[in-house]
């Protein structure tokens, strides 16, 4: 499972393939092919990280995506629940733009409803890449 990180290069041209960062394999060597692999091993496989317990009673887990945009898994042992946060305000503040909020230090942007998804990678990475999508924004886009 791979989740590609787009981004742009210093010069502003799009960054993908060697210069594009992924969230793959963290750490060591892949598991071997006789070795069990759990839920668990697969979500530390693509980049998450146990964050406590979810208030609702299941396990969290966070895959900081990039300075900005975080993704956070709730673990409910049937289920699993994904939702995101954008930094706003850092977002703003960084590209020297101002906004009528008084204070956008702690503005974030978050979906209106997280998503339920089975304990399946794959249906995770489904989810976070059409998440990714929808954030894609081209402000000076004449259509908009």
């Amino acid at each position: 499972m791979v989740f590609r990180r787009r981004g742009r290069g210093g010069d502003g041209t799009d960054r993908e393939g060697a210069d594009a960062r992924d969230v793959t394999d963290t750490g060591g060597e892949p598991p071997s092919e006789d070795a069990p692999t759990t839920f668990d091993d697969e979500l530390e496989r693509v980049g998450f990280r146990p964050h406590g317990s979810s208030r609702r009673g299941g396990r969290m887990w966070v895959l900081p995506f990039n300075r900005y945009l975080t993704f956070v898994l709730h673990d409910y042992q049937d289920a699993v629940v994904l939702t995101w946060a954008f930094a706003l305000g850092e977002f703003v503040d960084e590209r020297g733009w101002r906004s009528s909020m008084t204070d956008l230090t702690t503005a974030e942007i978050y979906p209106k409803t997280d998503v339920k998804l089975p304990l399946d990678v794959e249906a995770i990475g489904g989810e976070i890449t059409r998440v990714l999508r929808s954030l894609e924004l081209e402000l000076g886009a004449p259509e908009l």
